[in-house]
């Protein structure tokens, strides 16, 4: 919108309390897992919790058959090797 622009301090507020109300529900179930379109989008363990003792083949496989990293998404199988914004190979 022409004119508009972000709020990033009270985007960085919102965050946070999304991570601290997240860190209070894995305290209560720790090992409850995630869907991964209902991850929280800073989780640092998203790879447990969201693909479990699988991630190690799961990776295997998608650096077999999409070496360039073609399909990439934010906590996504191999999405470590890339910047936090999806742009740049690390």
């Amino acid at each position: 919108m022409p004119g508009a622009s972000p709020d990033l301090a009270a985007a960085r507020r919102d965050a946070a309390a999304i991570t601290a109300a997240a860190g209070v529900l894995r305290g209560l179930v720790p090992d409850a897992g995630s869907y991964v379109s209902e991850a929280s989008y800073t989780d640092p363990d998203w790879r447990r919790r969201s693909f479990g003792q699988n991630y190690p083949r799961l990776l295997a496989v998608k650096r077999r058959y999409d070496p360039d990293g073609l399909f990439t998404t934010h906590h996504g199988v191999g999405s470590e090797e890339w910047s936090a914004d999806g742009f740049t190979r690390i």
